[in-house]
């Protein structure tokens, strides 16, 4: 699949932080527009103008994942691949090379993202969000 970038900032954070208020999201349950804004929140990992091997792609991989987006059950390797296959991020030919796709790097919204640091703002929101329903939780089971 091709990818279908945005070019409407609000309209892609108002999709992104409906997404990001659910738990267990896997690519497939995505419909396209939400996948296009989840793959290109995610290419968010690599910085532009930069290349990572496969090792140093992965890792940080896993750890914007695990900071930024931990509503999406879908493991590394699977988000690795499809950002490659949906021409989000670029693998070098023997595979030893990644980076973002210059029509990525480009985008309005992705630079808009990464300007006002969108995922800093997200996960913010989700350690909020997971305050409210620890504190809901703690209150119900006391009475």
């Amino acid at each position: 699949m091709d990818k279908e970038l945005s070019t409407d900032f609000e309209q892609f954070v108002e999709t992104l932080t409906r997404l990001s208020n659910k738990n267990g999201l896997t690519l497939g349950r995505l419909n396209r527009q939400e996948l296009a804004v989840m793959l290109l929140y995610i290419s968010s990992a690599l910085k532009p103008g930069e290349r990572y091997s496969e090792r140093e792609a992965t890792t940080r991989l896993d750890q914007w994942k695990n900071r930024f987006a931990p509503m999406l059950r879908s493991d590394v390797v699977e988000l690795r691949r499809t950002l490659i296959d949906s021409h989000y991020w670029i693998r070098e030919p023997d595979g030893r090379g990644y980076e973002l796709d210059v029509t990525v790097v480009g985008n309005p919204v992705f630079i808009r993202l990464v300007e006002e640091q969108l995922p800093t703002r997200i996960a913010e929101q989700l350690l909020a969000s997971a305050r409210v329903r620890e504190e809901r939780k703690t209150a119900a089971l006391r009475g």
